[in-house]
C-alpha cells in the first residue's frame, strides 16, 4: 500500500506540472476543486443538538485515528460494493470494473478519498448545529438525483462501523462504537430528509413508482367488481361534454345518450374498455407487459380511428372523478392522477 500511496502522490504531481506547463487544448476543461475543512468548536461542550458532546469527542477521538492509515477509506468502500454489488452501477467511474481489480482502479480510489474528505467534514461540523445541517443537507441534495436510499447510508454506516472495529482494536470500545451507532443513526435521518424512498423511485422506463402501483392496484382491487358501471358513467358524460367523441363508435354512434345504457353493442364496448383497464392496472408491476398493453392501446388508437389525446385526457379526468365518488382516499387519488397522466402521454405522447 506505501508503493500505492508513492505512485499516487507522483502521479498527481505529474499531472499537475503538465496541467500548469502545457498550453490548454481547445474545448478542453481544466476544473479544479478546492475543498474547505471548518472546524467549529463554539458548541463544543453543549449537550444540545444531534448528539451529546461526550458521542461528538468519542467520534472525534477515534476518526483522528483511524484516518491516519490510508487503507481505512478504500477498505470501507470496498466492503460496501461487495456487500451489495448493484451499488457499483451507481459509481460511473469504476462501475464496469472487476471486483478483484477495484483496490488498484484509481477512480475506485478517488471516490474512496472523496468520501473520506465528505465524511471528515461532516465530523469537524459535530459541534456547530448550523454548520451540521447545512452539511447534512449537502450530502442529500448531492445523493437525491443518484437514486441514493436511507437504506444505503446505514448499510454504509454498519460497514464503517465494522471497518473502524478492526484497525482500532480496543481502542473501538463499547462505548466508542455507541458514540459511532448515535452518530450514523442521526447522519442517516438528516440525510433522508432529502432523499427518496426506494418506493418513491420512478422507474426510468415506465416512468412510475412502486408506491403509486401499489396505491392504484390496492383502490382498484376495491371497486374493480363495479368497473362496468364505472366506465358506462364515464362514456355518457363524455358523449354528453363532446358529442364528436361517440362518433368514434360506429356501432352505436347514432343512438340517444340516454338510450345507450342497456344497447347491446355499447355495453359490449363498456365491457371491453372496463377489461382493458383492470388489465392494465393489474399489470403495472410487470414492466414488459405494462410498456406492451401501453404500447398496444397507442397503436389501435392510431390513424383510421385517430382517436385525440383530448379525449383521453377527459376520460382520465372522469375517471379521477368516479374515483373520488366511490370513496378512493386523498394521498391514493394523488398516486392515480400521477399514473393515469403517464398513460396518457404513453398512448397518446403530446405532439
Amino acid at each position: 500500500m506505501q508503493f500505492l500511496k508513492i505512485a499516487l502522490f507522483f502521479a498527481f504531481v505529474a499531472l499537475a506540472s503538465s496541467s500548469s506547463s502545457c498550453s490548454q487544448a481547445p474545448g478542453t476543461t481544466i476544473t479544479s476543486v478546492t475543498t474547505t475543512v471548518t472546524t467549529v468548536t463554539a458548541d463544543e461542550d453543549s449537550d444540545s443538538g444531534l448528539l451529546s458532546s461526550h458521542d461528538r469527542s468519542i467520534i472525534r477521538k477515534t476518526w483522528d485515528q483511524a484516518k491516519k492509515d490510508g487503507d481505512v477509506p478504500p477498505k470501507i468502500l470496498f466492503r460496501f460494493i461487495v456487500a451489495n454489488p448493484e451499488y457499483q452501477k451507481m459509481f460511473k467511474s469504476f462501475a464496469t470494473v472487476p471486483q478483484n481489480e477495484l483496490l488498484g482502479n484509481g477512480n475506485f480510489l478517488a471516490q474512496a478519498y472523496t468520501i473520506l474528505a465528505g465524511l471528515n467534514v461532516v465530523i469537524q461540523s459535530l459541534s456547530s448545529q448550523e454548520l451540521l445541517a447545512n452539511q447534512i443537507n449537502a450530502l442529500g441534495g448531492a445523493h437525491q438525483p443518484r437514486g441514493a436510499t436511507p437504506i444505503m447510508f446505514e448499510q454504509f454506516g454498519a460497514i464503517t462501523e465494522e471497518v473502524l472495529a478492526e484497525e482500532l482494536g480496543i481502542a473501538f470500545n463499547a462505548e466508542a462504537r455507541q458514540a459511532w451507532k448515535n452518530g450514523m443513526r442521526a447522519l442517516v435521518a438528516g440525510i433522508s430528509k432529502n432523499l427518496k424512498k426506494a418506493e418513491d423511485l420512478a422507474d426510468p422506463q415506465t416512468k412510475l413508482t412502486p408506491h403509486q402501483i401499489h396505491d392504484v392496484q390496492r383502490s382498484w382491487e376495491n371497486i374493480r367488481a363495479n368497473r362496468n358501471s364505472l366506465v358506462s358513467a364515464i362514456f355518457v358524460k363524455l358523449f354528453k361534454e363532446t358529442p364528436r367523441v361517440q362518433k368514434h363508435f360506429a356501432k352505436f354512434a347514432n343512438v340517444a345518450v340516454d338510450s345507450l345504457p342497456g344497447n347491446a353493442d355499447y355495453e359490449k364496448q363498456v365491457a371491453l374498455v372496463a377489461d382493458r383497464l383492470d388489465t392494465i392496472i393489474s399489470a403495472m408491476d410487470d414492466k414488459l407487459q405494462l410498456l406492451g398493453n401501453i404500447n398496444y392501446m397507442r397503436y389501435t388508437h392510431q390513424p383510421p380511428r385517430a382517436i385525440p389525446r383530448q379525449t383521453f385526457e377527459d376520460f382520465a379526468r372522469l375517471l379521477i372523478d368516479g374515483l373520488t365518488a366511490s370513496g378512493v382516499s386523498g394521498d391514493d387519488m394523488d398516486s392515480w392522477k400521477g399514473v393515469l397522466t403517464i398513460f396518457v402521454n404513453g398512448v397518446s405522447p403530446k405532439q
